[in-house]
């Protein structure tokens, strides 16, 4: 009971703190919901007004946004730059720009982890492993490192996905060394405050627990470590071919919720036994990149794999207490999902954004229109303000006008 109203504590300032902001991947707590109410779902006479639109180059960096400021980031001619934009209008406030390997592989390359921000302070991983904590407002570089030069990490195959985590002074992140595979450091001057860990670095990133504890889901599966000393609490193995856990971990009281391509498929890990162990498994519901999203005992995810298997993808809605399989519907390939109160946003890999209800029982569309060109758009979207943000692979970066009223911030 304790441990469960400090972790509501801490979910209530970290609405006060950052109010309609969306500081970290995935959101304030990284599950891809946001609480903001007034998104517009009745759109049979019209569609979203184009707010703004620019191209910041090739990757995956989805978009934080933070006092009226939006960030993200793509590579272009040998390098990767941070864009720093007004959030209303798309005009550019900075760029930080720095030398980095394109570092294709089966894909187009480019940039793959999401900025954080927390305290005024812009946190930032390349998929090389050039990390920079810059000042959120000026860009003006505080201090940096490199993960493997600096830590001897280890560049998982298709490079630094993860985005650091910010508690409080502390600032996790994932190195994959085998003297430390996560990272701790002071989140104002990147002194090393521990190191913890030895499996190799997956694609996800960090996160806490209902107990304030931090999540990695790694390459080995998913380990809970301790916030202040890093000591390895619990884990449970949970590997694939390729080592390719990429979709964050959905918590579900004490049970997290885990999910893989690659023939793994999904487990649902009690972790209050002294051993976790799988209360059911499923290769139905193999979450390849995108993450899950919950509405009470449901889950709303996308299924499938890259590749030859990309055909057999489907948005799927599961009851979490039982890993049963309530309907599914096809069409948005290796798509992303987001919820926003009672609606999925879903962007399909092809730039299709799908409005539908959170409904249990059926597949219920409100609304479809395409936002986006290309292919291969893994990118999840951003609703915040009103403002939805959806980018794609070739770097196109759009800003529609989706709530009832756009919030304008200083």
């Amino acid at each position: 009971m304790v441990t469960g109203m400090k972790f509501l504590i801490f979910f209530l300032f970290l609405t006060q703190a950052y109010g309609s902001a969306w500081p970290n991947f995935g959101g304030p707590l990284r599950n891809q919901f946001s609480d903001e109410e007034g998104l517009k779902t009745d759109w049979e006479e019209s569609e979203p007004e184009k707010l703004w639109e620019l191209n910041v180059g090739l990757g995956y960096s989805s978009v934080t946004e933070v006092s009226g400021f939006a960030y993200t980031q793509g590579y272009s001619e040998g390098r990767n730059t941070l864009y720093c934009v007004e959030s209303s209008t798309g005009k550019e406030i900075w760029q930080h720009s720095y030398p980095c390997e394109k570092a294709p592989k089966f894909f187009d390359g480019g940039s793959r982890a999401t900025p954080t921000i927390a305290n005024g302070i812009l946190y930032l991983c390349s998929h090389e492993g050039d990390f920079y904590a810059l000042d959120a407002k000026s860009g003006k570089i505080l201090w940096t490192k490199n993960l493997i030069t600096d830590f001897k990490g280890n560049r998982p195959m298709w490079g630094y996905s993860g985005s650091p985590l910010v508690v409080e002074h502390q600032l996790i992140l994932e190195t994959g060394s085998s003297n430390g595979s996560l990272l701790c450091l002071d989140a104002q001057k990147g002194d090393v405050i521990w190191r913890s860990g030895e499996s190799e670095a997956g694609y996800a990133s960090p996160m806490l627990n209902s107990k304030n504890e931090i999540l990695i889901f790694n390459e080995y599966g998913i380990v809970c470590h301790d916030l202040r000393s890093g000591k390895v609490i619990k884990k449970y193995q949970h590997k694939t071919r390729y080592g390719i856990n990429a979709a964050q971990p959905t918590l579900f009281g004490d049970r997290i919720l885990i999910s893989s391509a690659y023939g793994k498929g999904a487990a649902l890990v009690d972790f209050t036994k002294r051993v976790p162990a799988a209360i059911w498994e499923s290769e139905s519901f193999s979450c390849q990149m995108a993450s899950l999203v919950k509405k009470g005992q449901y889950g709303f995810g996308i299924h499938g794999q890259a590749g030859g298997r990309s055909a057999q993808s489907k948005l799927f809605c599961i009851d979490l207490v039982s890993g049963k399989e309530k309907w599914s519907e096809k069409g948005f390939g290796l798509g992303t999902v987001l919820l926003v109160r009672d609606t999925l946003v879903i962007l399909s890999d092809r730039g299709e954004l799908c409005l539908a209800e959170a409904n249990n029982r059926q597949f219920i569309e409100l609304a479809r229109f395409q936002v986006l060109s290309g292919k291969n758009n893994w990118t999840p979207p951003t609703y915040v303000n009103g403002r939805m943000h959806c980018r794609n692979s070739k770097g196109d970066w759009v800003c529609l006008k989706m709530g009832n009223k756009i919030i304008m911030t200083d």
